[in-house]
């Protein structure tokens, strides 16, 4: 068997034909398709058992685990060369999995791989991932390197160092914390193409959930097993790094969120975790993007932005003037 595709499902029933109809309808046919039905209430079971193909396997679970506890399930039963990841609420574009298969088969030293992702409300806008390995594994410190519903793994890498989604994993971010295992015995290489139509809404696992929160406990497990050091106070400067910003921030704030970043690459200098070159073009990305949230709290974070950066851009001059002037002419019409 080629490959083995995983799908855990809980509570999925409006999207669960659609995405399983992508599946069933890619060009490359040589899989097994392993439903893990994760004690779902919604009547995903009944879709899942109206699919007359030989290729799906269902395993009804008794109690729900979460994405990854199910997902580990379904590749604990898997047998092929290549594990592919789907979530059920997600439609693939129709070459995914020969791309991917075509390009593992090619590369034997890469151990898993993604895609960006194209959003079904907007198929103009791609959730981008870095390609190169180096660029992936840098990225591990302020987010996931792989898009986990377009991944695949090399199954082989997976038994062989005993990588798992672990029980007592929290039910958001899980991915994150599985790459960053992953990382430690493989290579990483993304494609630079769309593979997957990538649905956002309610019925993401991150909606009406505590983002901030999600992200400290995150962020801690990182850290300590990359080997970086992050105080309490670091922590909240973090966060913004993924623009995340639950307080105002003042140029007091701006001047700590730029000695935070040059203190990641100095522990990196010292640790040499990441390759240099690739951690400093997040870091220098993360504080060109940084600028753009700021002019949401006025003038003065916006100009201590633009004179602590060594090229500061006409493109961000332009933005700033034009969003006080949108922000003016509002505030005088609600006045007025």
């Amino acid at each position: 068997m080629k490959a083995s595709v995983v799908i855990p499902v809980y509570n999925k029933a409006p999207y669960l034909r659609e995405c399983l109809d992508s599946v069933l309808a890619q060009s490359f046919k040589d899989y097994e398709l392993i439903a893990v039905d994760d004690a779902s209430t919604d009547g995903s079971s009944e879709v899942l058992r109206s699919i007359d193909d030989p290729r799906l396997r269902v395993i009804a679970l008794d109690r729900n685990v979460g994405p990854g506890g199910a997902a580990q399930r379904g590749m604990d039963a898997a047998i092929g060369e290549y594990i592919l990841r789907v979530d059920a609420d997600d439609i693939m574009l129709p070459g995914r999995f020969a791309k991917q298969i075509a390009f593992m088969d090619e590369r034997p030293e890469i151990g898993a791989s993604s895609g960006h992702l194209q959003l079904l409300s907007d198929p103009t806008t791609l959730h981008h991932v870095e390609l190169e390995d180096a660029d992936c594994k840098a990225r591990m410190l302020f987010g996931v390197p792989l898009n986990q519903p377009a991944t695949i793994y090399r199954r082989s890498v997976l038994v062989e160092h005993d990588i798992r989604f672990k029980d007592e994993w929290p039910r958001y971010g899980e991915d994150w914390m599985q790459q960053i295992e992953i990382a430690r015995f493989t290579r990483f290489h993304n494609l630079d193409e769309p593979l997957i139509r990538y649905r956002q809404g309610t019925n993401n696992i991150a909606h009406g959930r505590d983002r901030p929160e999600d992200l400290r406990v995150l962020y801690r497990y990182v850290f300590a097993h990359l080997g970086f050091t992050i105080s309490p106070e670091e922590l909240e400067l973090q966060l913004m790094t993924v623009r995340c910003i639950p307080v105002p921030v003042d140029a007091t704030r701006v001047k700590a969120f730029q000695r935070w970043l040059e203190n990641i690459a100095s522990q990196n200098a010292r640790s040499m975790t990441f390759e240099s070159g690739a951690l400093q073009r997040q870091l220098d990305r993360i504080w060109k993007e940084f600028f753009y949230q700021l002019p949401a709290f006025g003038w003065a974070p916006s100009i201590t932005h633009l004179r602590s950066s060594e090229s500061p851009t006409w493109k961000q001059l332009y933005y700033l003037l034009a969003f006080m002037l949108r922000r003016g002419a509002s505030e005088k019409e609600k006045k007025g």
